[in-house]
Protein backbone atom coordinates (compact mmCIF):
# COMPACT_ATOMS: atom_id res chain seq x y z
CA UNK A 1 0.00 0.00 0.00
CA UNK A 2 1.40 3.36 -0.94
CA UNK A 3 1.70 6.10 1.62
CA UNK A 4 -0.09 9.23 0.35
CA UNK A 5 1.90 11.41 2.75
CA UNK A 6 5.26 10.42 1.25
CA UNK A 7 5.14 13.06 -1.52
CA UNK A 8 5.64 10.61 -4.37
CA UNK A 9 4.82 13.01 -7.19
CA UNK A 10 7.96 12.11 -9.13
CA UNK A 11 9.75 15.40 -8.51
CA UNK A 12 13.52 15.25 -8.34
CA UNK A 13 15.36 16.08 -5.18
CA UNK A 14 17.77 19.00 -5.35
CA UNK A 15 21.09 17.88 -6.75
CA UNK A 16 19.77 14.61 -8.18
CA UNK A 17 20.56 13.62 -11.72
CA UNK A 18 17.91 13.29 -14.45
CA UNK A 19 17.94 9.47 -14.48
CA UNK A 20 17.04 9.24 -10.81
CA UNK A 21 14.15 11.65 -11.22
CA UNK A 22 12.52 9.59 -13.98
CA UNK A 23 12.06 6.53 -11.78
CA UNK A 24 9.20 6.67 -9.30
CA UNK A 25 9.71 5.74 -5.71
CA UNK A 26 7.30 3.41 -3.97
CA UNK A 27 6.67 3.20 -0.25
CA UNK A 28 6.02 -0.38 0.85
CA UNK A 29 4.56 -1.45 4.20
CA UNK A 30 4.80 -5.20 4.85
CA UNK A 31 2.24 -5.01 7.67
CA UNK A 32 -0.33 -3.43 5.35
CA UNK A 33 0.38 -6.09 2.71
CA UNK A 34 -0.11 -8.88 5.25
CA UNK A 35 -3.35 -7.29 6.45
CA UNK A 36 -4.64 -6.94 2.87
CA UNK A 37 -3.75 -10.52 1.92
CA UNK A 38 -5.42 -11.92 5.05
CA UNK A 39 -8.62 -10.00 4.30
CA UNK A 40 -8.59 -11.17 0.68
CA UNK A 41 -8.10 -14.75 1.88
CA UNK A 42 -11.10 -14.44 4.22
CA UNK A 43 -13.25 -13.17 1.36
CA UNK A 44 -12.08 -16.02 -0.89
CA UNK A 45 -12.89 -18.64 1.73
CA UNK A 46 -16.31 -17.15 2.35
CA UNK A 47 -16.91 -17.00 -1.41
CA UNK A 48 -16.16 -20.72 -1.76
CA UNK A 49 -18.61 -21.58 1.02
CA UNK A 50 -21.42 -19.32 -0.21
CA UNK A 51 -21.06 -20.32 -3.85
CA UNK A 52 -21.16 -23.99 -2.85
CA UNK A 53 -24.36 -23.35 -0.91
CA UNK A 54 -25.86 -21.56 -3.92
CA UNK A 55 -24.93 -24.41 -6.26
CA UNK A 56 -26.41 -26.98 -3.89
CA UNK A 57 -29.65 -25.11 -3.35
CA UNK A 58 -30.06 -24.51 -7.09
CA UNK A 59 -29.71 -28.24 -7.63
CA UNK A 60 -26.75 -28.10 -9.97
CA UNK A 61 -25.53 -31.60 -10.83
CA UNK A 62 -22.59 -32.74 -12.91
CA UNK A 63 -18.98 -31.75 -13.15
CA UNK A 64 -19.25 -29.25 -16.01
CA UNK A 65 -22.19 -27.19 -14.65
CA UNK A 66 -20.57 -27.16 -11.20
CA UNK A 67 -17.24 -26.07 -12.64
CA UNK A 68 -18.91 -23.29 -14.64
CA UNK A 69 -20.78 -22.13 -11.53
CA UNK A 70 -17.62 -22.11 -9.42
CA UNK A 71 -15.45 -20.36 -12.01
CA UNK A 72 -18.05 -17.71 -12.78
CA UNK A 73 -18.65 -16.91 -9.09
CA UNK A 74 -14.89 -16.99 -8.44
CA UNK A 75 -14.23 -14.47 -11.22
CA UNK A 76 -17.19 -12.32 -10.20
CA UNK A 77 -15.93 -12.13 -6.62
CA UNK A 78 -12.36 -11.27 -7.59
CA UNK A 79 -13.36 -8.66 -10.13
CA UNK A 80 -15.75 -7.12 -7.59
CA UNK A 81 -12.97 -6.92 -4.98
CA UNK A 82 -10.65 -5.37 -7.56
CA UNK A 83 -13.19 -2.83 -8.77
CA UNK A 84 -14.90 -1.78 -5.55
CA UNK A 85 -12.46 -2.42 -2.72
CA UNK A 86 -9.14 -1.85 -4.53
CA UNK A 87 -10.40 0.90 -6.84
CA UNK A 88 -8.86 -0.88 -9.88
CA UNK A 89 -5.31 -0.70 -8.49
CA UNK A 90 -4.19 -4.26 -7.79
CA UNK A 91 -0.46 -3.56 -7.34
CA UNK A 92 -1.04 -0.99 -4.60
CA UNK A 93 -2.85 -3.50 -2.40
CA UNK A 94 -1.37 -6.94 -3.10
CA UNK A 95 1.92 -6.69 -5.05
CA UNK A 96 0.67 -9.64 -7.12
CA UNK A 97 0.16 -10.21 -10.81
CA UNK A 98 -3.34 -10.88 -12.08
CA UNK A 99 -2.61 -14.59 -12.43
CA UNK A 100 -1.32 -14.84 -8.86
CA UNK A 101 -4.27 -12.80 -7.59
CA UNK A 102 -6.78 -15.14 -9.24
CA UNK A 103 -4.99 -18.41 -8.46
CA UNK A 104 -3.91 -17.89 -4.84
CA UNK A 105 -5.71 -20.47 -2.64
CA UNK A 106 -7.70 -21.64 -5.66
CA UNK A 107 -7.58 -25.27 -4.57
CA UNK A 108 -8.67 -24.46 -1.02
CA UNK A 109 -11.58 -22.43 -2.35
CA UNK A 110 -12.57 -25.18 -4.80
CA UNK A 111 -12.56 -27.81 -2.06
CA UNK A 112 -14.76 -25.63 0.16
CA UNK A 113 -17.09 -25.15 -2.80
CA UNK A 114 -17.36 -28.91 -3.39
CA UNK A 115 -17.94 -29.66 0.29
CA UNK A 116 -20.79 -27.19 0.68
CA UNK A 117 -22.20 -27.97 -2.77
CA UNK A 118 -22.65 -31.64 -1.89
CA UNK A 119 -23.81 -30.84 1.66
CA UNK A 120 -26.54 -28.43 0.61
CA UNK A 121 -27.60 -30.55 -2.35
CA UNK A 122 -28.02 -33.48 0.01
CA UNK A 123 -29.94 -31.41 2.56
CA UNK A 124 -32.31 -29.76 0.09
CA UNK A 125 -32.96 -32.69 -2.25
CA UNK A 126 -33.01 -35.47 0.33
CA UNK A 127 -36.42 -36.87 -0.57
CA UNK A 128 -36.43 -36.38 -4.35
Amino acid sequence: MMDPMANLDGGAAPGADADASSSTKDVFDPNALTFNLKNIDKIRSFMGIVSGCVAGILGITGILPGLVCFLSLHLLTHISMWAFKMKCDLRAFTRQSWFAYLMTNFQQCALSFMLFWTLFYGLVYLYD
